[in-house]
């Protein structure tokens, strides 16, 4: 004879929302010998790199820099992807990257013709962050010195 179930209870769940406002600081590094050493050395990388590749990420990291409408969206992109990483988010990470391989080529094109080839091609063959993967390395969010601007109910 088959057991009888338990009496299933239905219960009230009630959903609110929060918006949360997190001020974060993000430095900056600038792309030298002494910065990268940790994550990369001229002609001992498997990939038998030269540091006139890092020299490029260094000049595309500085047009980055004196451009502020680029800056502050790839800050936006830097904090997104860092935050969607910790909550374990993935549509928060893809929110970050819309757009990225566009900022760097905006940027790239008006730099050195040698320099624009450079990342040209990079992109067509498919490895343009791959190429600018010292430019991504320069930015760290310190999210233990994060403060919270504000925390609102919403709903």
């Amino acid at each position: 004879m088959a057991e009888k179930q338990p009496e299933k209870k239905s219960y009230k769940v009630i959903k609110k929302r929060c918006r949360i406002v997190i001020d974060v600081p993000i430095r900056i590094t600038e792309i030298t010998p002494e910065s990268v050493a940790s994550s990369f050395t001229p002609d001992e990388s498997d990939d038998d790199l030269s540091w006139e590749w890092a020299e490029r990420q260094s000049r595309l990291l500085q047009k980055l820099l004196n451009n502020k409408e680029a800056l502050d969206e790839y800050l936006r992109g830097v904090a997104a992807d860092d935050l969607g990483l910790l909550l374990e988010n993935d549509s928060i990470r893809a929110l970050a990257q819309d757009g990225a391989e566009q900022l760097f080529q905006q940027l790239y094109s008006g730099m050195e013709s040698a320099d624009a080839r450079f990342f040209e091609e990079a992109k067509k063959d498919g490895v343009l962050f791959d190429n600018a993967r010292l430019v991504d390395e320069a930015f760290v969010t310190d999210w233990k010195g994060a403060e919270l601007a504000a925390l609102i109910v919403l709903e």
